[in-house]
């Protein structure tokens, strides 16, 4: 589908596959495209349902003529910007390569501006970065026929000075680049391409254990050699659930037509293994690969000749063409003569699709029910264009139908306020062309109450426009089947969704004091960043390492209610602590106990209780801020409790048993 203008910048998208345009957070897509208004680089959102862009206004890059890799971390948004070479030519001194990073406001759904600092000083073909586990961002690319990187401190912003990797195969030719990838635990992958058209010719592999000294990188392996094996195009992707499975879409430099063109390089412990894409006879060029890990396949993507249109069609050229997918399963990779089209300009050339180096549709990495997003690059008429599968999957289309997962009030909750406002969470994101006042009701009785209906994210909000009747029991229905409310793939809600509430009697009442369970709760250690310990009978809160302990309760039954006080109880485990450990809300509830890891955990908001110091075997009641709890009444509660203190604490999980579990205590009115 065509997107916005790109005029006044020139291949937006990049020209090398190795960087990424794209990223998902918070249940959307975003992007790094130009703003041909403003003429600079901003972050857009997109939007499923409509199939389109809106700008945010948030600048990342005041100059035309660059490229750039994106790196969401979960936390921080890291954006580096180059000023580019054409293939054959040489790294230029004196234009800076720039990384900007921005934090990020789910509530108000907003990044923001943090930093900016040189990566190195020179114009260059290409340049990508990653995060390796000390919170340490690595960047590569080509200078003076040589494979350069250089990475910052564990502030993850100051860089030190560029250095060549130290192996003598690292010595390059002027077309050839790099790329840098973090997989592990604990790693950080280096690939570059070496065309010296000899029998040293290939795709070479080296990588450096988080925390060693800079320059101390694993000898190199050829991931594939012999002449004319490597190409300087390549995109990498790390499958974290399996350890040390890395997959790289290369191209090669054969010009038989039955040799490969295009081939996915695998990595399984040591050992790699080459499986052929598309050969030299399909003309393709440029690939890209994806991971997704709900149906575990591998996506890749690659500018193809045009199947048709009124100019160009079925030409071999290096200026682009159409974009096609290829699919293989990843546990037994194997890629058919067949494609599909998925991204055609019936009149131009499109060419350099890009993604995101996320995996797709992954609870661990944040990008649950994400779908696929594509984007490339139309530059005859200066249009980006892009390909949107909200199911994922490789091939087919999103044939589930959505479900509500949460309502407020909740089904037969009472005293609840006469000016509380409903709402239905659900299951992935719909068309909010459908959700509307015909399809989500609220009636008394007999009598509908006249509202207005939004939708934004995957939560649909009635917002009745008078006080309730006091002392009423009002039914919502989110109307399914044929006429209602649909998912962006067009599937129905397949029955009505119908729940009731009572509104509070005139006059109030004495307070009510309620216990609550957490519904999750779990750790996250940066020494695993990927480790996920939901089932853990402790939860583990300390400064160095970091842990810091996730709990969620659900409010969604006292929407409209008053909060007079909350009271949060938490029992020590065998190890207690001299220090004191701060109690913070969490805005992001989509977390999950089972998801949930140091790399993608939400941030915590300001402090609201403290607890400390302590003895082991020993329970404690920590009075919360109530002004700090504003506004969560009637929704999902996530807080978290961290440190400043290096003397660590286990807490009691729920998985140690309802006398020990933490417990969240509340007085309403």
């Amino acid at each position: 589908m065509e997107g916005p203008s790109h005029s006044g910048t020139g291949t937006p998208t990049g020209s090398k596959r190795a960087t990424s345009s794209l990223w998902f957070n918070d249940g959307f897509w975003w992007g790094n495209l130009w703003d041909t208004a403003s003429a600079d680089f901003h972050i857009f959102r997109f939007n499923a349902a409509t199939s389109s862009w809106t700008d945010t206004g948030v600048a990342t890059e005041p100059r035309p003529s660059t490229h750039h890799d994106v790196l969401w971390d979960g936390t921080t948004l890291y954006v580096a910007s180059y000023r580019f070479v054409a293939d054959t030519l040489p790294a230029e001194p004196n234009f800076p390569s720039t990384m900007r990073r921005y934090s990020y406001d789910p509530i108000a759904k907003t990044y923001s501006f943090l930093s900016a600092t040189d990566i190195n000083n020179y114009k260059v073909e290409t340049l990508t970065i990653d995060k390796d586990s000390k919170g340490r961002v690595w960047a590569t690319w080509q200078q003076g026929n040589k494979i350069y990187l250089n990475v910052t401190a564990e502030d993850g912003q100051t860089w030190g000075a560029p250095f060549q990797h130290p192996s003598a195969l690292s010595n390059v030719t002027v077309d050839d680049t790099s790329a840098v990838i973090a997989f592990g635990p604990g790693k950080m992958g280096l690939m570059w391409s070496r065309e010296a058209t000899d029998s040293t010719d290939g795709m070479y592999w080296s990588y450096h254990v988080d925390g060693a000294s800079n320059t101390d990188w694993s000898t190199p392996v050829a991931a594939v050699s012999g002449r004319e094996s490597s190409d300087d195009h390549m995109n990498l992707k790390w499958l974290d659930s399996s350890g040390g499975r890395v997959f790289a879409a290369t191209k090669t430099s054969f010009n038989s037509d039955s040799q490969p063109l295009i081939q996915l390089l695998a990595l399984s412990g040591t050992t790699w293994s080459a499986h052929t894409i598309a050969t030299v006879s399909e003309c393709p060029n440029r690939v890209m690969v994806l991971i997704d890990e709900s149906t575990q396949m591998l996506r890749t993507f690659a500018t193809y000749p045009k199947p048709g249109g009124t100019t160009n069609a079925g030409n071999c050229t290096a200026s682009g063409g159409a974009i096609y997918e290829k699919s293989s399963p990843l546990d037994n990779i194997a890629f058919t003569t067949e494609k599909t089209a998925r991204i055609v300009d019936a009149d131009q050339y499109v060419h350099n699709v890009t993604s995101t180096k996320q995996n797709l549709n992954s609870a661990a990495r944040g990008t649950a029910n994400s779908g696929l997003l594509v984007l490339a690059d139309v530059n005859a008429t200066s249009r980006y264009w892009h390909y949107y599968d909200p199911s994922g999957g490789g091939g087919g289309g999103d044939t589930t139908a959505p479900t509500v997962t949460g309502t407020s009030p909740a089904d037969g909750a009472t005293g609840i306020a006469v000016t509380a406002g409903v709402t239905g969470s659900f299951s992935e994101a719909m068309d909010a062309s459908t959700v509307t006042t015909n399809t989500f009701t609220l009636t008394a009785g007999t009598t509908t109450v006249p509202a207005a209906v939004t939708y934004n994210g995957t939560v649909a909000t009635l917002t009745p426009g008078a006080d309730l009747a006091a002392g009423t029991t009002y039914e919502a229905t989110i109307r399914g089947g044929p006429g209602g409310v649909e998912d962006v793939a067009g599937n129905a809600l397949a029955t009505d969704k119908t729940w009731t509430f009572t509104t509070a009697s005139a006059g109030g009442g004495p307070p009510e004091t309620v216990t609550l369970a957490p519904t999750a709760d779990s750790y996250v250690a940066n020494t695993k960043a990927g480790t996920n310990y939901g089932t853990s009978a402790v939860l583990g809160v300390d400064n160095s390492p970091v842990e810091v302990t996730y709990l969620k309760f659900d409010l969604s039954p006292y929407a409209g209610r008053t909060l007079e006080s909350a009271t949060l109880y938490l029992s020590v485990a065998a190890n207690a602590s001299t220090g004191k450990q701060n109690v913070r809300p969490v805005a992001d509830d989509s977390w999950t106990e089972s998801g949930i890891t140091y790399n993608n955990r939400p941030a915590p908001g300001t402090v609201i209780g403290t607890l400390g110091p302590t003895t082991i075997n020993t329970g404690y009641s920590i009075p919360l801020t109530v002004s700090g709890l504003t506004g969560e009444l009637g929704q999902q509660l996530s807080l978290a409790v961290n440190s400043g203190s290096t003397d660590a604490v286990d807490l009691n999980s729920k998985e140690a048993g309802s006398t020990l579990a933490p417990k969240l205590v509340l007085t309403l009115q």
